[in-house]
């Protein structure tokens, strides 16, 4: 797929919910998607709960971490991992990013050589657990069979097995000790280190590259944190996410029942011309920009702030130099497109 086609793919018109042959709901409009993220009495994220559908991947511990769970529960368990992201651990963190930005060369694979090790090394760092060579390899498994349950089960039960081993050696270190010691039963404790290895370094990853493909040839913008959220709203990390039905109501004059899965397009919430002026234009210096990428709600992202940390201090190191997108291998996913390899060259 090629750069023109991704961003074509994330351009998608805002409009009315639309049944979808893979069996959900579609909400594309600003006002639905915002609706469906913040009303969490309605639209829940316990899809074990609520699905009418079987679930191929109910072993997946994501699906049994903070991401998935309803108050009261909900509030309980964020209340105790929210010491993990607070202010000063988090400000702790920015000199050990600094140091692990080293662009050198003339020719790079922003993937592999950038964009993974930062994100990996400081998922552990916050963790104080060691990194393991198999992060990437397990975060792939799981989520490729998540995103999709046609990827190789066995990659995929496999992965849970390794990971969840892993955690428990680690359990008695760092942050993670310190949460055990909080309350969380084991499966809570490593449930939630799953969550925040796969999803923590996978967004971060996908928006650094996502950065890079925005602003590949074009002048160094005059501020970064700005130029981060366009990023966010133009190309966001995760193109939509699941809530279930728990009663029936009405969205967007679509009668939805009890069970019903609705996918909530963030990527063309994003692009609302009700919201955003000029939606389908990338303005690195727009200012009035309320996108949805991290959430809206109770699930509001945890590591907000980390991941626009970290792909700040990546590209202002970066961008020194001005890049050309010389090669690109993607993947479709059900909800966005993942950038597998981007080479960049030096103009």
């Amino acid at each position: 797929m090629s750069l023109e086609e991704i961003f074509a793919f994330h351009a998608q018109e805002a409009g009315p919910p639309r049944f979808a042959e893979f069996g959900a709901w579609v909400v594309t409009r600003y006002s639905d998607v915002d609706r469906v993220l913040t009303g969490h009495e309605v639209f829940s994220s316990d899809e074990l709960r609520y699905s009418a559908q079987p679930i191929p991947h109910r072993d997946n511990p994501l699906l049994r971490s903070l991401l998935a769970t309803d108050p009261p529960r909900h509030h309980a368990l964020r209340r105790i991992v929210s010491q993990v992201f607070t202010p000063r651990a988090v400000a702790a963190l920015e000199p050990m990013i600094n140091e692990r930005v080293s662009i050198a060369g003339s020719r790079l694979d922003l993937v592999h050589d950038v964009a993974y090790p930062l994100s990996v090394h400081t998922i552990a760092d916050l963790l104080g657990v060691r990194v393991s060579p198999d992060f990437v390899r397990w975060t792939e498994a799981i989520t490729s069979f998540f995103g999709t349950f046609t990827a190789d089960e066995t990659e995929f039960r496999q992965a849970l097995r390794e990971i969840r081993a892993f955690f428990r050696e680690e359990s008695s270190n760092g942050v993670v000790a310190t949460l055990r010691a909080s309350g969380l039963t084991e499966d809570e404790l490593i449930n939630f280190c799953v969550l925040l290895l796969i999803n923590g370094h996978e967004t971060t990853k996908t928006l650094l590259v996502d950065a890079m493909l925005c602003l590949a040839g074009q002048p160094k913008p005059a501020d970064l944190a700005t130029a981060v959220e366009e990023v966010l709203r133009y190309l966001p990390p995760t193109g939509g996410t699941d809530r279930f039905v728990t009663r029936p109501t009405t969205l967007g004059g679509v009668e939805l029942q009890p069970g019903d899965r609705v996918v909530a397009m963030i990527s063309a919430a994003n692009r609302d011309p009700a919201v955003f002026a000029d939606p389908h234009t990338f303005d690195p210096s727009r200012t009035v920009n309320p996108h949805l990428s991290f959430g809206h709600g109770i699930h509001f992202c945890l590591g907000a702030h980390l991941a626009r940390m970290e792909v700040r201090i990546a590209l202002a190191a970066l961008l020194d130099r001005t890049w050309q997108v010389a090669d690109l291998k993607t993947r479709r996913t059900p909800v966005g497109i993942d950038v597998l390899e981007l080479t960049l060259s030096a103009a």
